[in-house]
């Protein structure tokens, strides 16, 4: 039997589409059976198959197939065509799709839309060296596994670090309030929690100037467990005076959060990552993070956001003062 003449790409499409290119019409020179040939091959003979099963269909598929106006004859597929199959012909056509909101987004969406609209809001970002403060996470994880049971994050150190930093600016731990500016007696740190496409959580841990660190780990675990099970009390997650939002994990490095009104700011950290810096006249490498301060330029001028971040700076590049306070 005679080889039949076709391309190099034309062979090589029909066997991945297990094709058999003898049974191919060739268009080419001299009836060469290109690519294009067996691609137009398929295509005819996956719409005999959809003709042929055009009729086969459960009356669930048919259902949705009319909701979703689907041509149930355009679905290519041997045997039966079912319920999931009109849902993944639907998925993979590339329409716009509507998306309900929940009430949590809704919520989300009023709240940052509020924010955007009333605060007139700045952000200011600076790098921090943690080459001293991944040295101490190391120290300081094996005394808070031993008195809590639970392995610190670099975001617990980042609770106790803003603890301290806004305690010495209390105008960052304040609230706009219209005719007055009400300054915080208590410091309660929120930490944003992804709840993925349900959007955000942000519960607070209570009173953080007050807590050590083996205590913001174990309440910050917790709360995390919780928010993420949908088991928070209205409490915890209101009440709150500042909040973080940590992208550390990520390869974003600045971003600007907005502001958990009435709060008056919120620190966006960002991943940590190794850069070549300059150190005591030459160069090295240090692991550096990025952190963006959102302000409400009502209650904050720049001068007092650049003190609390000359603090903040300060205390993470010489985490021994994490400790004594």
């Amino acid at each position: 039997m005679a080889k039949t003449a076709a391309t190099p790409a034309a062979r090589r499409t029909a066997e991945e589409k297990n094709i058999d290119i003898a049974a191919v019409r060739g268009t080419g020179i001299g009836g060469y059976v290109q690519r294009s040939d067996v691609l137009a091959f398929q295509g005819s003979a996956d719409s005999g198959r959809a003709a042929k099963n055009s009729g086969t269909f459960t009356p669930l598929a048919k259902s949705i197939a009319s909701y979703f106006d689907v041509d149930l004859a355009s679905i290519r597929k041997d045997g039966p065509i079912r319920k999931a199959d009109v849902l993944d012909y639907k998925a993979n056509l590339g329409a716009d799709r509507i998306l309900s909101l929940d009430k949590m987004r809704s919520a989300i969406a009023q709240h940052m839309s509020e924010s955007m609209s009333v605060a007139p809001q700045y952000t200011m970002m600076a790098d921090i060296d943690c080459f001293a403060l991944k040295r101490f996470m190391k120290d300081i994880s094996e005394m808070v596994i031993a008195e809590m049971g639970i392995k610190p994050t670099y975001s617990d150190l980042f609770v106790k670090a803003c603890a301290i930093a806004l305690v010495k600016n209390p105008m960052i731990n304040a609230s706009f309030m219209g005719d007055h500016i009400l300054l915080k007696s208590s410091v309660n740190i929120g930490i944003a929690v992804s709840l993925g496409d349900r959007g955000l959580i942000v519960p607070n841990i209570k009173n953080t100037q007050t807590l050590s660190l083996a205590e913001i780990a174990l309440q910050r675990n917790d709360l995390v467990k919780r928010a993420r099970a949908g088991k928070l009390l209205p409490d915890e997650f209101s009440g709150g005076t500042f909040t973080i939002s940590n992208l550390g994990i990520s390869p974003v490095q600045y971003f600007t959060p907005i502001i958990n009104l009435p709060e008056s700011a919120i620190l966006g950290v960002g991943s940590m990552a190794d850069r070549v810096v300059p150190i005591d006249g030459g160069v090295g490498v240090r692991p550096i993070c990025g952190i963006s301060l959102t302000s409400d330029h009502r209650t904050i001028d720049g001068t007092t956001g650049e003190q609390f971040i000359q603090d903040l700076k300060e205390i993470l590049e010489n985490p021994e003062i994490l400790e004594g306070e």
